[in-house]
């Protein structure tokens, strides 16, 4: 059985074959990229292809997708935030610009949060956001993250620091 987390709107799975034209699509969208890393179409491929050599990992990469139409929408991850250190997972995920400002990314925020927490060494969760990037900021805070200040990361990127404690 394939990873897969549910909620009233969205599934979130293992990426399949079919998924890899609509990832790469959305991540080469000047406007969902305006805040992530600069990679080329072939390097988000190689990401698609490596989280699908792995579909049961508890730490990966997944398609979200919107469950009504079965569209993809998107994608998700959750990670180690400093590698070696399984106690501190860290969410990221991008959108297609449609599915922007409808709530879904609160909902899928919440439901891999709660996922997160399923893994028994996991102490807190939490994301990362460039400073400028206020509606991903809106987002964390309405899905129960609170803003922690500012951290370095990434070949020397200041970032807005966002943590979710354990319950």
């Amino acid at each position: 059985m394939s990873f897969s987390l549910e909620s009233p709107r969205l599934i979130i799975r293992a990426f399949i074959p079919a998924d890899e034209a609509p990832y790469v699509n959305t991540h080469m969208d000047p406007v969902v990229n305006v805040y992530l890393p600069v990679r080329s179409a072939e390097q988000y491929s190689e990401l698609l292809q490596l989280s699908m050599a792995q579909p049961d990992a508890a730490l990966n990469r997944w398609a979200i997708i919107e469950r009504e139409t079965g569209n993809f929408m998107g994608s998700c991850l959750l990670r180690e935030f400093n590698v070696g250190d399984d106690t501190v997972i860290e969410l990221g995920y991008s959108l297609a610009t449609p599915y922007w400002g409808k709530g879904y990314a609160t909902e899928m925020a919440k439901l891999v949060v709660d996922y997160a927490f399923t893994i028994p060494q996991t102490q807190k969760v939490v994301a990362v956001t460039d400073q400028e990037n206020k509606g991903s900021q809106m987002v964390l805070l309405k899905s129960g993250f609170s803003y922690q200040g500012l951290v370095d990361r990434y070949e020397g990127l200041t970032l807005s620091y966002f943590e979710y404690p354990k319950k």
